[in-house]
């Protein structure tokens, strides 16, 4: 009789063990299907940011709140961006009724949850919405919890992933760690497009700015953390003009295809010396060039590397000429002037369209000069001859300044002084 007792003990026992073991397992087995749910969003996450989704934030993280809702099953998810300078949040993507859960945050994120999302950078939990609600004297209908986790790049908050379930207390710790993880990847995808946008803004810069400056005046102004913005600033400038003598009579003889490729060609000789000597190209005006010496950045021998560049441009000018003699393109020629003097450079026009160029009294002057030069002839300013006339020596090509007659120029009372630039035989 006892051993049947001691028998039926012992299957009990078995049985009550065998409970604990499944429930155990079963515990264990939901647990890893846990992780791997928890595993496989992490992962869809991070294979959401596309090279083609980059360039549209929206659908990213609109993207982003698909998976974690077809994961979790959560009713209202919200990603907000943080803005440092008003201190607020606003929801960019969400899901569910986004006025709703506007409406909801611009109640719960208050100073004191601003506090510790902002500066302690810790999630929030709200058990009890409606009671959280009543108990600050707000009437709203809603119910259920809410978790506000921040969104941290280099440890500075940029944004805020919110998230509302129709339960109260829902948001466990294991719920809590696993979305801090979420917005971990939601940070990358926020940086990834950040860093997108701030590459596609200096891509945008760096081809405005290879319009006017070569690429070492290029890699100085961002060097130096320059931005491109609207104004000028005075400063002592170098100008240089050039003209095609009598382009315009020949170019009537000529189809319009025909002086736009010659055109072309000319300018494209023309403007790697400018760029050479870290000139920069102010405008093309029809077969003219203005370029600028000490703007935006000053050399201590600009006025030098101007005249460098008008002797280069001639020698590249007679290159030029006969290697399309074969075209019958016509023989081109070039009058130059530069003068030196004190101009207002900087970019003008709009935020949208912006131009680099000098305004002054020394670009007219520079303009005058150019215009009483002959063909392949220089004429420079006082001002110039005197910056350069003790270092001549370092200018290849030249052999003397010759002191012109000086000449009455338009818009001038008095006339100005002029030196011609003789160049030695065969350096051009």
């Amino acid at each position: 009789m006892n051993d049947d007792r001691q028998n039926a003990d012992r299957l009990l026992q078995i049985s009550h063990e065998r409970d604990v073991f499944k429930r155990q397992f079963i515990k264990i087995q939901e647990s890893y299907e846990n992780k791997i749910r928890e595993l496989s969003i992490l992962k869809e996450l991070s294979n959401s940011i596309k090279p083609e989704m980059v360039c549209d934030r929206n659908a990213v993280w609109q993207e982003q709140i698909t998976i974690i809702k077809q994961y979790t099953y959560i009713d209202t998810i919200a990603i907000l961006l943080f803005d440092e300078k008003n201190k607020t949040f606003s929801i960019t993507a969400g899901t569910g009724d986004k006025t709703h859960h506007s409406n909801l945050l611009d109640v719960i994120i208050d100073d004191e949850i601003q506090q510790l999302v902002i500066m302690d950078k810790m999630p929030v939990i709200i058990d009890n919405i409606q009671e959280y609600l009543l108990n600050r004297h707000y009437d709203f209908t809603f119910s259920g919890s809410l978790l506000c986790v921040p969104i941290v790049q280099n440890n500075q908050v940029i944004g805020l992933l919110s998230l509302m379930h129709g339960s109260e207390g829902w948001f466990d710790q294991n719920r809590i760690r696993f979305l801090s993880m979420v917005a971990d990847e939601i940070a990358t995808s926020i940086i990834i497009h950040r860093l997108y946008h701030k590459m596609l803004t200096e891509e945008k810069q760096r081809t405005l700015l290879s319009r006017f400056f070569s690429k070492s005046v290029t890699e100085k102004i961002y060097g130096s953390e320059g931005n491109l913005r609207l104004g000028g600033e005075r400063k002592k400038v170098t100008i240089l003009f050039s003209d095609l003598c009598g382009f315009t009579a020949m170019s009537e003889k000529l189809e319009e295809e025909k002086v736009v490729e010659i055109l072309n060609a000319y300018f494209t000789i023309m403007t790697p010396v400018i760029f050479k000597h870290n000139g920069t190209l102010d405008k093309l005006m029809g077969d003219g060039m203005l370029a600028l010496f000490g703007a935006p950045i000053v050399h201590d021998d600009d006025p030098l590397r101007a005249v460098r560049s008008a002797i280069e441009m001639i020698s590249a000018l007679e290159h030029f000429n006969k290697e399309n003699v074969c075209k019958q393109w016509p023989q081109l020629s070039v009058s130059i002037g530069i003068n030196t003097g004190d101009v207002v450079a900087g970019y003008i026009g709009s935020e949208d369209h912006l131009n680099y160029t000098a305004i002054g009294d020394a670009v007219n002057v520079a303009q005058r000069i150019q215009t009483l030069a002959g063909h392949n002839e220089i004429f420079i300013s006082r001002t110039v001859h005197d910056e350069i006339y003790e270092r001549t020596s370092e200018i290849d090509g030249l052999k003397e300044l010759i002191l012109l007659p000086s000449q009455k120029v338009k818009g001038k009372e008095e006339a100005i002084e002029l030196y011609g630039i003789r160049l030695e035989t065969g350096s051009t």
